[in-house]
């Protein structure tokens, strides 16, 4: 107190500064307690507003303000566009643009057959536009590997059968092994000598005649009606963005239709077969299919032309654009596709739940034809004329009667060398000079020459091995 008495009064109470900045951090406290209460306490109703001078009646004509909960700390409060704040505290749809970019593997079986549908260029949704956007086309469909094409007369060889050839046949890795099928080819309409790549008419005699039916999808296809249901639900998208006035979704909508339109033209194309341009006198185009499995099928074909585009040639694509055209497409689509998935996630709530199930939807549809529709129910491969021929004999069960029964209905036994389809042995080629002679004779036993032919050679083996034995002195 003496040190009170002198001094004066107590340090904090001196002056007036001192009191006001006690009273500046009192007031900042309690007005972040106040602050705390308003962000943490529940929305006040109107009718529990205390007013200080009785009940309180609005005006005539003037409603209260609508009172919105206050965003939690540390939780951002984003709405939608046309979306109110307190529908966002509810689900999220933002997904909406990772459902527009998933299921390239539900299109991916059909890609060819996709972008070479005249309703490519359609604009509409289509599952995982981006798996079109490619700048390394391919120059030919893919091709069948692990099977050999032998030449019976011709003495051609390829190591790999072609893409619309295994349609014709129904997928010659499919076949069980050794199998033996026979099949007769031509062109459906005989008339036709040959075609003129340039202007697609021949010319015989001074006469115009129809070119042959080009390789193309089914009018009347799966493929088709699922292109058009797409078509139908894109459509009906724009509708209910309309009706919503919803014009982010529409903008969305448009642009992600363009960029499915931009990609498919990019990458839209037409087969183009190997076409014959000698005419000259060929030997005549029987070829035989071998397959890894040891299955058969012999090919008689009609001509060398049939022969050329089928087994021999080499099919190729021919696109519809190419150059700075193809890169302006994808360089379209490409953009496109970001600006409609960056407006998907700012669509209003009702059109993403549209936008988000047309995608399901879409995606189950290519689900269901990659797994139920095989391409060669989309292609139409009518230019040819394809008659498998009955075989009347008993079921194989070696590889030697099956291929005794491919050299009886090939009529001759040199593909077997070129092909190297049976083994290299001395054996073997008493068995295909004895074949050749009974080539006609179907009812040759070729599994009892073969293992008569093999007990000899096995026989002389082992007198060899008893003769150098004895040959061979012995040191003691």
């Amino acid at each position: 107190m003496a040190a009170f008495t002198a001094g004066g009064a107590p340090p904090v109470l001196r002056g007036g500064r001192n009191n006001r900045t006690i009273y500046t951090v009192c007031a900042v406290i309690a007005g972040g307690l106040m602050l705390h209460r308003y962000y943490t306490s529940a929305p006040v109703e109107k009718d529990a507003l205390p007013f200080p001078y009785g009940d309180h009646k609005e005006p005539k004509g003037r409603t209260a303000p609508k009172i919105i909960r206050p965003p939690r700390p540390g939780r951002p409060h984003i709405a939608l566009a046309g979306q109110s704040h307190s529908d966002s505290d509810g689900w999220s749809f933002d997904i909406v643009g990772l459902l527009a970019v998933i299921g390239g593997s539900a299109t991916d079986k059909h890609l060819p057959a996709i972008t070479a549908s005249p309703f490519s260029p359609i604009p509409r949704l289509l599952p995982a536009p981006e798996t079109l956007l490619r700048t390394d086309r391919a120059h030919r469909l893919p091709a069948v590997k692990d099977v050999k094409v032998i030449g019976i007369q011709s003495g051609n060889f390829v190591t790999e059968l072609n893409y619309f050839t295994n349609l014709l046949h129904d997928d010659v890795t499919s076949l069980p092994p050794f199998a033996v099928k026979v099949y007769r080819i031509g062109h459906r309409d005989p008339r036709v000598a040959h075609n003129n790549k340039d202007h697609g008419h021949t010319r015989l005699e001074g006469q115009e005649i129809p070119p042959l039916r080009p390789i193309k999808i089914r009018s009347l296809s799966w493929l088709n009606v699922v292109t058009l249901l797409s078509v139908v639900i894109s459509a009906g998208l724009l509708i209910a963005g309309g009706v919503l006035g919803d014009g982010v979704a529409l903008v969305a909508l448009t642009a992600m239709c363009c960029s499915t339109s931009a990609a498919t033209l990019s990458a839209q194309w037409s087969p183009r077969v190997s076409l014959r341009t000698a005419r000259n006198e060929v030997p005549p185009a029987d070829v035989a299919l071998v397959t890894r499995a040891g299955a058969f099928v012999i090919v008689h074909c009609a001509d060398e032309d049939v022969c050329r585009e089928l087994y021999t040639g080499m099919d190729d694509c021919q696109y519809r654009f190419s150059g700075f055209r193809h890169r302006m497409l994808l360089a379209s689509s490409t953009l496109l596709l970001m600006t409609a998935v960056i407006l998907f996630s700012n669509c209003g709530w009702k059109m993403q739940i549209a936008v988000g199930s047309a995608y399901v939807v879409l995606n189950v549809l290519y689900w269901l034809l990659a797994l139920l529709v095989e391409p060669r129910d989309i292609w139409d491969l009518t230019r040819y004329d394809v008659c498998e021929v009955p075989l009347n004999h008993l079921p194989v069960k070696n590889f030697t009667q099956a291929l005794w029964l491919a050299i009886h209905h090939a009529g001759d036994t040199r593909w077997v060398r070129r092909g190297d389809v049976a083994p290299l042995t001395e054996a073997w080629d008493q068995w295909l000079a004895e074949a050749l002679e009974n080539v006609k004779d179907i009812e040759w036993d070729a599994v009892g020459c073969k293992d008569r032919l093999m007990k000899a050679v096995v026989a002389q083996g082992q007198q060899s091995k008893e003769v150098r034995a004895r040959a061979i002195p012995i040191v003691e």
